[in-house]
């Protein structure tokens, strides 16, 4: 049957509605129109439920809108209904359809469900035309709909994208409820156990979001221990803040089994912070006899007030309308609650929006532009460097943050000295006791020294006078005694290359929007960083030369000190083994006194090669460890000419108009993006106007 009067379909919401009301529910409306609901959650009403629960039902009935029924076919999508209320020259309806995720994330998908739209006047709107309607959005999102005949074999059986249904007109009340899928527990030939999970997924992501108030239906048929959806919302609620629950066909119980709905209904069942309502909807035998809506709402009153037991419920807890007047109370408050935070949200989301605005730069169309926008970019990515040298870093950083450069590279360098310390040395040198020295027990080279520099001493023999050494076997001996050096000082370069890297990403993402030109660049740094690095691989060779390969140097007084201090050191201890001490010291013959304290030419040898080695070892690895750091890493890849001058102005300034079109031109992904993004600020920025003009 087709209702042409919008009267008869479609009545006032007036239970939702007051001067407060009215206002609060409009400034959330015009958000909702505005479109900030794609990004902001905003306070709704959700009805979920079994299927065959009556859940349409109780749709019909908070909005007055018929939904086409099919007999074998339950709602397939979720249907948002937007109620608006407006003068009469703007009275319509409009049917579009919200992609879910999966469409989303397909262009073409995306723009093929935001094709559909379809526009009635409010009084040519009747239940054929709405079955109509509905029968096209379900073929545009490739599902079954009210007038589909086949229902086995279908590639598709539910949707996760919304149908939307904006009803405007002056005898309307302000009011978004969402209608959603019902679950259903065992697969049949028309739906499958995907579809389950689809269903499952669907109700979900409306449930727990926490601007979402529940209206948990319960076919008052049906145990509520297996009622899966007040499960799934204890999981979402756990407080009971946002679940309502409601019982339908109240008037379909069978005599006897009353008294356990009635229990249910009053409360003590499944206890709910806001208790539960019972309402009578349209029975198929009322639909089949042409009740209409108001005829429903009659037909219920009479229900609760003449039928037992049910009459015995507390009045304000039964009937649709008492549930409309509960719902206008609770939904006002929670818009309340939520609001300051909605708020927040919004004026993030333009922020956030406005900084990758910022990073995408102005439209880049000529020479000119493109070369303003790689300045821009060079110059604040060399304020980033410079402040990242320095140790100034942003205090929202994390702690391992790859933008803290120079922590890093401070943790590079302290490793590295303590590596080489740990590890530098070929052989351990020992005390003047002829123990390890615990300075250098600290890696695995534990080689008696001793018998190396007897070896080689001994085969090194030449021309010089007994007990005294050619001054290039020390120089061998130091070479062989420092092999370790090149491989942990490579090792450190590639591990301080590896942060300079990690440093370059890490900027870029930070300051380029635009991913093809944060390619690009990400390329010309990394060439800068690869001569970097052989610059400083070279350099790294010339250290290693002057140190290992040249004759032994230094005016460090500290080589003379330890030396000396060494010397002494030994002959003390040699004293001492011969059983000389302080005490009896000074009373020993000198002559016998050098007599046993004489050592062989060889010995005398062995023992000096040793204490300049180590004296002379000690100073060197120190000089190496500061040149490394100093001549290498600092000079030829933090410096001036290093692995951070591939990004300046300067080099902007010298490209040529066909290298920044390489560079920087702009495609039309990223043309449409900047779009998006000035057409999402300007919506937030309207949408935080009408919250302060809203005095909340």
């Amino acid at each position: 049957m087709g209702i042409r009067k919008a009267k008869t379909l479609l009545p006032e919401v007036d239970g939702l509605d007051n001067e407060s009301r009215v206002r609060v529910l409009g400034i959330i409306d015009k958000l909702r129109e505005l479109g900030i609901n794609e990004n902001v959650s905003l306070p709704q009403l959700v009805v979920v439920g079994d299927q065959s629960s009556g859940k349409s039902s109780l749709l019909e009935g908070l909005t007055g809108l018929s939904f086409p029924v099919a007999a074998d076919l339950c709602t397939r999508f979720a249907t948002q209904i937007v109620l608006r209320r407006t003068a009469e020259e703007d009275a319509g309806v409009r049917i579009t359809i919200i992609p879910g995720p999966l469409a989303q994330a397909n262009d073409e998908l995306k723009a093929h469900l935001l094709g559909f739209e379809r526009k009635l006047r409010l009084h040519d709107f009747g239940r054929a035309e709405f079955k109509d309607i509905f029968d096209q959005a379900a073929s545009h999102m490739g599902v079954p709909g009210p007038s589909t005949t086949e229902l086995e074999g279908l590639d598709k059986r539910f949707s996760d994208d919304i149908l939307k249904i904006e009803l405007s007109g002056p005898q309307h009340r302000h009011l978004s409820v969402v209608d959603v899928p019902g679950l259903f527990h065992n697969p049949t030939k028309y739906q499958t156990e995907e579809d389950k999970i689809i269903i499952r997924r669907l109700i979900e992501s409306y449930i727990t979001d926490k601007r979402t108030i529940i209206l948990g239906v319960l076919d008052a048929r049906n145990n509520l221990a297996n009622q899966e959806v007040f499960t799934m919302a204890r999981g979402a609620d756990p407080q009971g803040a946002r679940t309502v629950g409601i019982i339908t066909k109240c008037d379909a119980v069978q005599s006897g089994d009353e008294h356990a709905v009635m229990k249910i209904a009053q409360n003590e069942v499944e206890k709910l912070n806001h208790g539960w309502f019972a309402v009578r909807n349209r029975s198929t035998k009322d639909i089949n006899e042409g009740v209409d809506i108001e005829g429903r709402h009659r037909k219920e009153r009479e229900f609760f007030a003449s039928v037992a037991p049910w009459n015995e419920l507390k009045k304000d807890r039964v009937g649709v309308q008492a549930l409309k007047d509960f719902l206008g109370q609770l939904l006002y408050k929670h818009i309340m609650d939520e609001f300051p935070e909605m708020v927040k949200e919004i004026a993030a989301l333009s922020q956030q929006n406005q900084e990758e605005l910022d990073k995408l730069g102005p439209s880049r169309q000529t020479s000119a532009d493109q070369r303003r926008y790689l300045t821009r970019i060079a110059a604040k990515y060399q304020l980033e460097v410079t402040n990242a040298l320095g140790g100034n870093y942003d205090p929202g950083l994390e702690a391992d943050s790859p933008l803290k450069l120079r922590m890093h590279i401070r943790n590079l360098n302290d490793k590295f000295a303590d590596t080489m310390a740990r590890n530098g040395h070929a052989r351990v040198f020992l005390t003047t006791d002829g123990e390890l020295d615990q300075e250098y027990v600290r890696g695995t080279n534990h080689k008696d020294i001793y018998t190396w520099i007897r070896s080689i001493y001994r085969d090194s023999r030449g021309a010089e006078l007994p007990g005294t050494v050619h001054p290039n076997v020390l120089m061998n001996m130091f070479c062989e005694q420092s092999l370790p050096w090149k491989s942990i000082a490579e090792e450190y370069l590639a591990k301080v290359g590896a942060v300079v890297s990690a440093y370059n990403e890490g900027a870029l993402a930070s300051l380029v929007g635009d991913d093809d030109v944060r390619r690009q660049l990400e390329i010309q740094l990394r060439h800068k960083e690869d001569e970097a690095m052989a610059n400083a691989k070279e350099q790294l060779r010339i250290v290693l030369n002057d140190e290992r390969r040249g004759p032994l140097q230094t005016v460090n007084h500290y080589f003379a000190d330890n030396l000396a201090a060494t010397r002494e050191e030994r002959s003390l201890s040699r004293l001492k083994k011969m059983g000389f001490n302080e005490e009896n010291m000074y009373n020993i013959d000198v002559k016998e006194l050098l007599i046993r304290a004489h050592q062989t030419n060889n010995d005398q040898a062995v023992d000096d090669i040793h204490d300049i080695l180590k004296s002379f070892y000690k100073v060197a690895m120190k000089r190496f460890n500061d040149n490394v750091v100093v001549q290498v890493v600092e000079r030829c890849i933090l410096g001036d000419e290093g692995a951070f001058q591939a990004l300046t102005p300067e080099m902007i300034g010298d490209l040529t108009d066909r290298a920044l079109e390489d560079i920087a031109g702009e495609n039309y992904a990223t043309s449409s993006a900047r779009n998006d993004l000035i057409s999402k600020i300007d919506r937030f920025q309207r949408g935080l106007e009408i919250t302060r003009q809203a005095g909340i």
